[in-house]
This record gives C-alpha cells, sequence and structure tokens, in this order.
C-alpha cells in the first residue's frame, strides 16, 4: 500500500471507531470533532470553522445544535466584542473527558499491536504529519 492508501484506511478506521463511540454518548461524529476541536479557553467561530474545514455557516448551524444540547456556549470575546466564541459547557466537558479517555483507551489497544522499536517513533513521525497538513492547509 502506498501512502495516500494508508492515511485514508487509516481515517475511515478512525472515523468508524470514533462514530462508534460517539453514539453511545448520543452523538455524531462530526458532533464529537467539533467538541473535540474547542480548546479549554474557548475558540472563535472563524477559528473553528478553519479547523474543521467547514464554511461559517455550517458551522453556525452545527454550533446551534449543540447548544441546544447544552454542550456549548457562545459569547462574545472579552477583548474583541466583534469576535464570537465558542466555549463548552460543564456538560459539554464532561463529553469531551469521556471522549478523551476513549480515545486513550483505543491509542493503548493500538500499541498493542504494534513493536516496542516502532512504538518509539509513532509520536514524531505524527507530529511531523500534522505539521506538514498544516502548511499544506495554510497555502
Amino acid at each position: 500500500m502506498n501512502i495516500p492508501e494508508l492515511l485514508t484506511d487509516l481515517t475511515i478506521h478512525y472515523n468508524a471507531l470514533l462514530r462508534q463511540y460517539a453514539s453511545q454518548l448520543s452523538l455524531t461524529a462530526p458532533q464529537a470533532f467539533h467538541l473535540l476541536a474547542i480548546s479549554t479557553d474557548g475558540i472563535s467561530m472563524s477559528n473553528l470553522a478553519h479547523k474543521l474545514g467547514l464554511d461559517n455557516s455550517t458551522l453556525t448551524r452545527n454550533i446551534q445544535k449543540l447548544d441546544k444540547l447544552e454542550l456549548v456556549l457562545r459569547k462574545k470575546d472579552s477583548y474583541d466584542k466583534r469576535v464570537l466564541k465558542v466555549h463548552l459547557t460543564e456538560k459539554g466537558r464532561t463529553i469531551v473527558t469521556q471522549l478523551e479517555s476513549f480515545l486513550v483507551d483505543l491509542n493503548y489497544s493500538m500499541l498493542k499491536h504494534i513493536d516496542l522499536d516502532d512504538q518509539e517513533n509513532i509520536p514524531e513521525m505524527l507530529e511531523k504529519l500534522v505539521w506538514a497538513m498544516d502548511c499544506i492547509r495554510e497555502k
């Protein structure tokens, strides 16, 4: 298999596993990704749209749904009142903690199938891949 095929397979498997777990929390996979993308101090709607690769109108609809579920809260930025920031509610933080715990467990489950010598290189290679993708997205 070549790199594009491997990355596609990795993405498909990762999404499928996250989708299964998110459904146990009564969420869709995109809702889970939205929640995971919100930092602890919040994120502006425009930065979140960019991070998720969505247009602003799509993100607004998605965030409205999460707001109705009481998982997020939208409020104006304290420094720039023109900026609308999204914050996790207490309920949202609880869900994110559960999602992150699932991802840690998933990581350990995957690593059981990989030799220790190979495991050492995974974080560095993933960081390089993320950095390269960031560079491509910023063009």
